[in-house]
């Protein structure tokens, strides 16, 4: 059972760094900067990537214990609806018929969309790993070895965040409500 929490919590946070990895190949393929909301949703998303990762981090002794799983999730869940309520208000201020919405589509849905369903998966998912509790058990395993490699991604995509944002505020308190470019390189 042990071994199936790890691979649950290095999957989850996997997913969430990919779909990191995801805005940043549509932000540069499509060239459009992402908003604040779309960067408050970005936020979410790297949040939500702590919770797993605590759980990881916490098992580095060889004992996954239910209070680990528990701050994780409860983590993952917080940092869930921070983010949901961030894409639930770029959805609603796009709902109107004939609205183009904010960006370019992906599959039909725009990111702000794709972001509040991901939201609420992960929010589900970290419920069910709450409620295994009951049925995890106190043993020792082995060292997990994706602790590292998932720690370093997220590290990374979160740098990559930062460096973004800075470029596109440039030397600005704010980000551009509609933006268009990278105030940095201008």
């Amino acid at each position: 059972m042990t071994r199936l929490y790890l691979l649950a919590a290095t999957a989850n946070a996997w997913v969430l760094i990919l779909i990191l990895v995801a805005a940043f190949v549509a932000q540069f393929a499509f060239g459009e900067p992402p908003c604040p909301l779309c960067v408050l949703q970005r936020i979410g998303l790297m949040l939500c990537a702590l919770g797993p990762l605590y759980l990881l981090i916490g098992h580095r002794d060889g004992v996954l214990s239910a209070r680990d799983v528990a701050v994780g999730a409860g983590i993952g869940i917080l940092a869930g609806l921070f983010g949901a309520s961030a894409s639930a208000r770029q959805v609603l201020l796009h709902i109107l018929p004939n609205d183009p919405g904010f960006g370019t589509p992906v599959l039909g849905l725009h990111l702000y969309t794709w972001c509040l369903i991901a939201f609420l998966a992960h929010i589900a998912a970290s419920a069910l790993m709450l409620v295994g509790t009951a049925w995890l058990p106190q043993q020792r395993t082995p060292p997990w070895p994706a602790t590292g490699a998932t720690a370093a991604a997220l590290a990374l995509i979160v740098v990559a965040n930062i460096v973004s944002v800075i470029a596109e505020a440039g030397f600005n308190w704010n980000l551009p409500e509609n933006p268009t470019g990278y105030l940095l390189f201008k």
